[in-house]
């Protein structure tokens, strides 16, 4: 069967009607801002995998943001930031010893590594010791 030409936006007419194709309207206001807060808790990546897995009943995460956990995340953020920087830092350092300039150039790259490893290790200490008295305050 030839599809016809129609001017409707879904692409409908009368001999070869689109049945794959749902619309849905939310009237009440208050419908709609619920629905828009469970989107936007359940990490969907898009509306219409959100309603696909909720109208075929497929399981879905949901996040919740505790604002009491705020702090602890803000700042075990910055120290993975800063670990970051430093594992870029170190990274930088091995590719100059390993194009070997001289050996004072060598020995001074490896004094920076010395002290990159060591901020290292503070820092994670600061992630474990952040991390119990979080655990232990909740």
């Amino acid at each position: 069967m030839k599809r016809k030409i129609t001017d409707k936006p879904d692409g409908r007419c009368a001999t070869y009607p689109r049945w794959d194709r749902w619309h849905i309207r939310l009237p009440n206001p208050e419908d709609q801002q619920t629905l828009i807060r469970l989107y936007q808790k359940s990490g969907a990546k898009t509306k219409s995998d959100y309603v696909r897995a909720r109208l075929l009943g497929e399981a879905f995460k949901v996040i919740t943001e505790d604002p009491s956990k705020k702090p602890y995340l803000d700042k075990l953020s910055e120290i993975v930031a800063m670990m970051n920087k430093i594992g870029v830092l170190y990274n930088e350092a091995v590719k100059v010893i390993n194009r070997y300039h001289s050996v004072s150039t060598a020995q001074r790259v490896l004094d920076k590594l010395g002290a990159y490893s060591q901020a290292l290790i503070k820092l994670q200490q600061q992630a474990v010791q952040l991390t119990k008295e979080y655990q232990e305050e909740g």
